[in-house]
């Protein structure tokens, strides 16, 4: 069964059914748990281009990055019996399917469990979702969750 799961999350609900199935694969295969959040700075809009005239960039990355270990923290009290730990990543101007990638290669996941928004139309056909891009280009196998 899986040794290591790397699970990543936002605020969605997508997200959360996503940390609950990595919770019961964890517990259910005595697993260990990364449970992972990208602070990703294009949320500024064109990676704080648009904010800076009237905004502090430096204070609005940390309130990314804070609002991310507070996902984390919430996610990690859920955790209970099970060896985890949290992982507050920055996308540093690079997709987050990457920087997801990445880390789960460094830390050896055999699973990554990541939300599927399920949505549609023009901006996922030019775009793509950061997990259907995940699904593509990790090494370790992807499991997508739909909100249920």
């Amino acid at each position: 069964m899986y040794k290591k799961i790397l699970v990543a999350i936002d605020d969605s609900d997508t997200s959360r059914c996503a940390l609950t199935e990595a919770l019961h694969l964890a517990r259910s295969s005595n697993a260990k748990l990364y449970i992972t959040h990208v602070a990703d700075e294009t949320l500024m809009g064109m990676h704080g281009r648009t904010f800076s005239t009237s905004l502090n960039i430096d204070n609005a990355l940390q309130a990314i990055a804070d609002a991310g270990q507070k996902l984390l923290d919430a996610a990690l009290k859920e955790a209970t019996g099970i060896e985890a730990e949290t992982l507050l990543l920055e996308a540093r101007n690079r997709r987050v399917s990457e920087v997801l990638a990445d880390k789960a290669k460094e830390v050896g996941a055999d699973l990554i469990v990541i939300g599927r928004h399920g949505q549609r139309g023009i901006a996922t056909l030019i775009l793509g979702s950061v997990a259907e891009q995940l699904a593509r280009i990790a090494e370790a196998s992807v499991l997508l969750v739909r909100k249920h």
